[in-house]
């Protein structure tokens, strides 16, 4: 099975370095990257779009959520799946959310924890190693 290395990222050289990172890993992935927060949103919410960018049937995806994004921030992101559970408006892809984010705030990464579907907090830039084991703890 194909894995959907999803990243919701604004910044063009965060999202081709994970891409990057993902064909060079050797593993059978699909990167998706999203450069805003509702566009991301979107595209789980809609079955044809997430079944032609993600899969179909969706598979249990890893996002790397970057924090500080114009429009929507990752935490409005967090909120917004948050919502769709609790409310069970829709019922979301499976996913393994990971922060991924420049910040090294402590209040961040507590906030980011606050939800129960966020497993990591990665500080970028992102590494080869640090990859591999992001991967190997949350997906395989």
């Amino acid at each position: 099975m194909t894995i959907p290395i999803v990243i919701v990222d604004d910044e063009f050289a965060d999202r081709y370095l994970v891409e990057r990172l993902v064909k060079e890993s050797g593993l059978d992935a699909k990167f998706v990257g999203f450069k805003a927060g509702d566009e991301f949103l979107a595209a789980i919410a809609d079955q044809k779009e997430r079944s032609e960018k993600i899969g179909d049937p969706p598979p249990q995806m890893l996002v790397l959520l970057d924090i500080r994004m114009p429009r929507m921030s990752g935490f409005e992101v967090l909120q917004a799946i948050q919502y769709s559970r609790n409310a069970q408006v829709a019922d979301p892809p499976g996913m393994t959310v990971v922060m991924f984010s420049s910040s090294k705030h402590p209040g961040d990464e507590a906030e980011a924890f606050s939800y129960d579907f966020v497993k990591d907090y990665v500080v970028k830039p992102l590494t080869k190693d640090r990859f591999q084991e992001l991967v190997a703890t949350h997906y395989i």
